[in-house]
């Protein structure tokens, strides 16, 4: 008689949350990005800028954003993977990822907050 395979080890309530938020900030905080990269000329009030002055001065943000949005998909493929080693790593990837965004959104605050007040 064969044995059935056994189901593989679901994430648990926990963990489907933490990645369901990380989806979000990530999206959130990539979409911020680029939105900065685009409104450049506006934030330095120089609507006259040269398209190549423009590019350079946003691909840092352009960057930012498509590294956010590629890690995740990384970590997307990683969770849906069979093997239970792929799918810690990617849960150590994903809150990694939402502690080093945390951390700069932490530190935007704090510096917008020395600089001009409150």
């Amino acid at each position: 008689m064969r044995s059935a395979p056994h189901p593989p080890r679901s994430l648990g309530g926990g963990w489907t949350s933490t990645l369901v938020i990380d989806v979000v900030v990530t999206l959130v905080a990539a979409t911020a990005l680029a939105g900065i990269g685009v409104l450049i000329p506006a934030f330095e009030e120089n609507y006259d800028m040269p398209a190549g002055r423009h590019l350079a001065e946003a691909a840092p943000f352009f960057g930012g954003a498509a590294l956010l949005v590629a890690s995740l998909v990384v970590t997307a493929l990683m969770v849906r993977s069979g093997s239970v080693r792929r799918r810690r790593a990617s849960l150590v990837t994903t809150a990694v990822r939402l502690g080093v965004l945390l951390a700069g959104a932490v530190a935007f605050v704090v510096y917008g907050t020395l600089t001009y007040g409150v």
